[in-house]
């Protein structure tokens, strides 16, 4: 997609270009202008922008496994066991169901919850370029130098640049397993598996109040893929000099204050390999956005075809911070705070 946005802007960088470039021809005379203002358009293309992403393999329920206690609310990954419409009369509830046969052990049903976090700071990614464009207008104020052939003003712009960072591998998280077990009456045959109790049965009963193993074990593989997608929208406001080098070329540097703003989107899909029991495979997306503020510094060589249209490549050095996204536990930080831009386009003079 990152290759189609790169064509789609070198053409129009190209159909702007072609009458700078029909005009190469004009009388020399020509390019003493007294034009004030310059607009220009340009190829914007990034560079050292880099992601890290954090929390990778953490993993919480959506619900609660509960307490220990009678008469409380219990969610699992393969069931639940609830208050039924009695109030757990007896200290039993038929407010219960389960997924798998492989649950009953002895005079029990075992219900499973799991929970991992992250080991480790999170895994470091660079995918340079991130291309743009940017559109930047110049309005002279005045001159300087011995013949006065030097130039200087005030420069704005408006840029957007499409950030896309992708990361996928290995690491290691710490996985904690939660294992009740609810009993029943000996003699007794719960219904077969799967199984859903109602709030107002009556049905099969279990003792309410389970008996609780925890199981943590540290160093478990994480494996999965994590993408980070956003629109980065950056204004300029700052002086310029313009230098004059020879009679078409010339050197503008110009600094001053970056505005930001960033719309994302981050998304991951994991898989975490629990110790004696099924993989547990995970997914979560959000969108996100928010202001960056910041500065810039940049230089650029143009080339004077006439008194209308010129040509420039410029460098841009960009501080807007770290920008910042989370979702279900997982983090994507972006470094925004040492970007470098190259900057190609055309101008022209009115």
């Amino acid at each position: 997609m990152r290759n189609c946005s790169y064509h789609r802007t070198c053409l129009l960088a190209s159909i702007l270009a072609a009458p700078a470039m029909s005009a190469v021809g004009a009388d020399a005379d020509a390019l003493v202008s007294t034009n004030k203002n310059r607009l220009s358009l340009n190829t914007r293309i990034g560079f050292n922008i880099d992601a890290r992403f954090s929390g990778i393999g953490t993993y919480r329920p959506a619900r609660s496994p509960g307490g220990t206690g009678s008469a409380l609310e219990h969610f699992y990954e393969d069931g639940y066991v609830r208050v039924d419409s009695s109030g757990n009369m007896g200290s039993e509830t038929w407010f219960w169901g389960y997924d798998n046969a492989s649950q009953v052990s002895g005079n029990n049903i075992l219900f499973h919850s799991t929970l991992s976090r992250a080991e480790g700071p999170g895994r470091d990614v660079s995918d340079d370029p991130q291309l743009g464009l940017e559109l930047v207008y110049n309005r002279e104020f005045g001159t300087f130098g011995k013949r006065n052939q030097h130039h200087w003003g005030l420069e704005a712009s408006l840029g957007w640049t499409s950030v896309g960072i992708e990361d996928s591998g290995a690491t290691r998280a710490t996985v904690s397993r939660i294992i009740d077990a609810f009993g029943y009456r000996p003699g007794t045959t719960p219904p077969p598996a799967p199984f859903r109790g109602t709030f107002t049965g009556p049905n099969f009963t279990l003792f309410d109040s389970p008996l609780r193993t925890v199981q943590t074990t540290s160093g478990v593989e994480v494996r999965g893929s994590r993408e980070f997608t956003g629109d980065l929208f950056v204004g300029h406001l700052g002086p310029y000099a313009e230098f004059e080098l020879t009679e078409k070329l010339q050197l503008t540097i110009s600094g001053g204050l970056a505005l930001g703003g960033m719309s994302s989107q981050f998304s991951w899909n994991e898989t975490v390999s629990v110790p004696g029991a099924t993989p547990i495979r995970r997914h979560a997306s959000g969108n996100d956005g928010d202001v960056l503020v910041g500065g810039f510094i940049g230089a650029s060589l143009g080339y004077q075809f006439n008194p209308r249209w010129s040509a420039h490549v410029g460098l841009q050095f960009e501080s807007l911070g770290n920008y910042s996204q989370s979702v279900a536990g997982h983090k994507a930080t972006i470094d925004l705070g040492q970007s470098v831009h190259v900057t190609v386009g055309v101008g022209y003079s009115f």
